[in-house]
């Protein structure tokens, strides 16, 4: 048997950084993996196995290149907050015969800060039992309390 379609997830995080007034200051996007652990969940669910859903985003200050294969948790995390919940009208939509959803958190200007360069997606706030989706590395974003963060993670399957 062939098989000619490909299930090929991947994903794309886009960062903006706006000062207090607003203003959009930075904006930052780069290709994520998906890794092994988060391929793990999407297959569980063909199986029915009952899985948490991805609920938060976490940042860090890692900056060793991603392995799909390996990675299990950010190199260095910092901080960790809930998914804004996602609408299915409005964040899960058709395109170009995939599914797009739309992932996103905003660390307010108390949240987060540092010299970040990694992201991800877990099932759970708890950094040693939740499962890693996926992964990026970005150039650094120096957050501070001057600033709010808004991270938008858009993925195809």
């Amino acid at each position: 048997m062939k098989i000619t379609e490909a299930f090929d997830m991947k994903g794309r995080l886009t960062l903006r950084l706006h000062d207090r007034r607003g203003d959009l200051v930075r904006e930052i996007a780069a290709d994520n993996d998906i890794v092994m652990t988060g391929r793990d969940l999407v297959a569980k669910l063909f199986a029915k196995v009952s899985i948490n859903p991805i609920s938060h985003i976490a940042v860090g200050k890692g900056a060793t290149a991603v392995d799909p294969g390996v990675d299990k948790k950010l190199e260095s995390e910092l901080f960790r907050k809930a998914i804004t919940p996602i609408d299915p009208a409005k964040d899960i939509t058709p395109v170009d015969k995939k599914v797009r959803v739309i992932v996103s958190t905003i660390l307010d200007f108390a949240e987060g800060n540092g010299a970040l360069t990694e992201a991800a997606m877990f099932n759970g706030n708890d950094a040693a039992a939740s499962v890693m989706y996926n992964r990026v590395v970005f150039p650094p974003v120096n957050k501070t309390p001057d600033f709010k963060l808004t991270l938008v993670w858009e993925i195809l399957f």
